[in-house]
């Protein structure tokens, strides 16, 4: 499933659930998106676990990529990704 945000008149779609692309791709699918801190993430904890992370991230990464958005000020364009949002990640407005 996806959902679109948006910002400043921009909108975003963003998958949700597993990450066969992070899977596939690994520490680059993130640079790919601009999402430097997960890259970091997914770089540091490769180092640390000798590449098995690698297996574990795709489960957690779109959940944890969402929520740095929102942090970051995106918010959902419809209703349907605020409801998701508000299941899913305790979304409030």
């Amino acid at each position: 499933m996806a959902i679109e945000l948006k910002k400043n008149g921009l909108n975003k779609k963003v998958s949700t659930g597993f990450s066969w692309k992070s899977l596939l791709f690994g520490v680059f699918y993130p640079l790919f998106r601009g999402d430097t801190k997960g890259a970091s993430i997914h770089f540091a904890l490769g180092l640390i676990t000798v590449g098995i992370s690698w297996f574990v991230i795709p489960f957690t990464y779109n959940k944890r990529y969402l929520k740095r958005l929102i942090e970051d000020g995106w918010i959902p364009s419809n209703e349907n990704a605020e409801k998701y949002l508000k299941r899913k990640l305790k979304y409030s407005v």
